[in-house]
């Protein structure tokens, strides 16, 4: 099997590897191809569907760079590959750079720490995004509080998915504390959550889940649409 050496990745990631292994093993990236035109800002390419891609470490890094500058995606579908908070730092960086994306699924990976602190940076001045997934992160106290900052700020966000995400009383008093300032925000999902105080659980739900949270179209596998979907 021939090799193939991707020219457009990050040269400290740079790598010659089996095509075969590279396109088919844990259905790793998307095709060559796909790939080809998410780089060159193909314009039929509005939707990016990397869900359930095993996309940590530099895999997630070139794909967001790839990603960077792009000026027709308006939906992005990463959830499911375990990425962590240096991967969500990267996307974040591309996104800064993306002036249509409009709904981000983030949903099962290990966004946390350093990469939650970026995205809510990017949430305090973005006005673009309406439907963010951040579901299953284990973002804590922490993270909660970080997006909550930056919502405080946000004028367009509608629709946010918390959920199972280990956030206690303390961000859900950060939540809180958002939701008195931000009007915008009409569907807040958080359920799962270890929040004790009723006051503060009641406060938290006070914005309709509205079930809006953005998912790929495609066959369900195990709860996640279109994980095993050829991407082409």
């Amino acid at each position: 099997m021939a090799a193939v050496t991707y020219e457009y990745m990050n040269p400290n990631y740079k790598e010659t590897l089996d095509r075969e292994w590279w396109v088919t093993s844990y259905q790793l990236m998307p095709d060559p191809e796909y790939l080809e035109k998410i780089k060159n800002k193909d314009p039929s390419v509005t939707e990016v569907d990397a869900s359930c891609r095993q996309l940590q470490g530099s895999r997630i890094e070139i794909l967001s760079e790839m990603m960077a500058g792009n000026p027709h995606i308006t939906a992005i579908d990463l959830r499911g590959n375990g990425f962590d908070a240096d991967g969500l730092y990267a996307l974040v960086q591309a996104l800064k750079t993306m002036p249509k994306v409009a709904k981000l699924n983030l949903r099962n990976n290990c966004c946390r720490n350093q990469g939650v602190e970026a995205l809510g940076e990017y949430l305090k001045t973005n006005s673009t995004l309406v439907e963010l997934n951040i579901n299953e992160n284990n973002l804590g106290d922490e993270g909660a509080k970080a997006l909550a900052e930056g919502l405080k700020a946000n004028e367009t966000l509608k629709s946010l998915d918390l959920s199972l995400n280990y956030i206690g009383d303390e961000g859900a008093k950060a939540i809180a504390a958002m939701l008195d300032v931000n009007k915008t925000l009409t569907s807040l999902t958080i359920s799962g959550n270890e929040i004790q105080d009723a006051e503060l659980r009641k406060k938290c739900r006070s914005r309709k889940a509205s079930g809006a949270a953005f998912y790929a179209k495609g066959p369900s596998v195990e709860g996640y649409p279109s994980c095993l979907k050829p991407i082409n």
